[in-house]
């Protein structure tokens, strides 16, 4: 049986909170949702279309793990997470796989968490597996106000149509993210499968050198983990891209949170295929 995990978002690592507003905030429509100083870290968090959400990390108050990341990678992808209904079912099963927790901590009544290493989930990314008493949870963040500078005119708030991650392992990754973590495969190909958690919640995972949707997408990608983030539809397919049936541009880099972002869309006017 598996752990019925659920994507619930990506985490970027950034200098500051106002390097995430213009894109993530102005041009994908993100909704301002919660966020705080934690003491080594100071996470918000924006949503978007189908409940997906983006979390972004700068250093806290205290010297701690946010300010080494910012210090020795610089801003760019830092977790993933899935809520699971049971973290110790899900770690039982993680065990399985021959996978070690990295650590977490459990002391916190609405959230306890574990974390996967980047190279033994096989996924290139730190993976963040937690259990959440969301009621409780909504209770601790309700009185969360937009920071100033945050965006007054935004665009229309965006699907995430998938996050894109290359992985060390497919046999490690399939056996995680669909037997462990109860995702479904809506694509696949040689050396690729598009997993779904339901609709804006799908990660679409390479191993080698293939490339699905287009070279184009992958060419700024590290070796292992994060490469890119691809907005909308929701439903769009890496053959869709490929072959320009669903074309996309890439968004002007940004440095301050170095994460590729590209705009999918059906409009008959867009770019030709990647």
């Amino acid at each position: 049986m598996s752990a019925a995990g659920m994507l619930d978002h990506l985490a970027i690592g950034v200098v500051d909170w106002s390097d995430g507003f213009d894109v993530y905030a102005a041009e994908l429509g993100g909704a301002w949702s919660h966020g705080g100083d934690a003491g080594e870290f100071a996470p918000y968090q924006l949503v978007y279309r189908h409940g997906f959400r983006l979390e972004f990390i700068a250093p806290g108050s205290q010297q701690g793990f946010m300010h080494r990341f910012i210090d020795r990678d610089g801003p760019g992808a830092h977790h993933i997470t899935f809520k699971v209904p049971s973290l110790e079912r899900a770690l039982d099963e993680v065990a399985e796989l021959g996978i070690e927790p990295l650590g977490g901590r459990t002391d916190v009544p609405f959230w306890q968490e574990a974390f996967l290493h980047p190279k033994t989930s096989a996924l290139g990314t730190l993976i963040q597996l937690a259990e959440v008493d969301d009621e409780l949870l909504r209770s601790q963040i309700r009185d969360s106000p937009r920071p100033p500078g945050f965006p007054e005119e935004q665009r229309p708030q965006r699907t995430i149509a998938w996050v894109g991650l290359t992985t060390s392992d497919m046999a490690v990754a399939r056996a995680l993210l669909l037997d462990t973590l109860d995702g479904t495969v809506e694509a696949f190909g040689d050396d690729w499968m598009l997993a779904s958690w339901g609709p804006g919640r799908r990660l679409l995972v390479r191993s080698g050198s293939a490339t699905p949707g287009g070279a184009a997408l992958w060419a700024d990608a590290p070796l292992l983990g994060v490469a890119h983030v691809v907005v909308e539809p929701s439903e769009t397919t890496p053959d869709q891209l490929s072959s320009g049936s669903a074309p996309a541009r890439r968004l002007p880099h940004d440095p301050r949170t170095r994460v590729p972002v590209w705009m999918a869309t059906d409009r008959l006017d867009a770019p030709g295929p990647l």
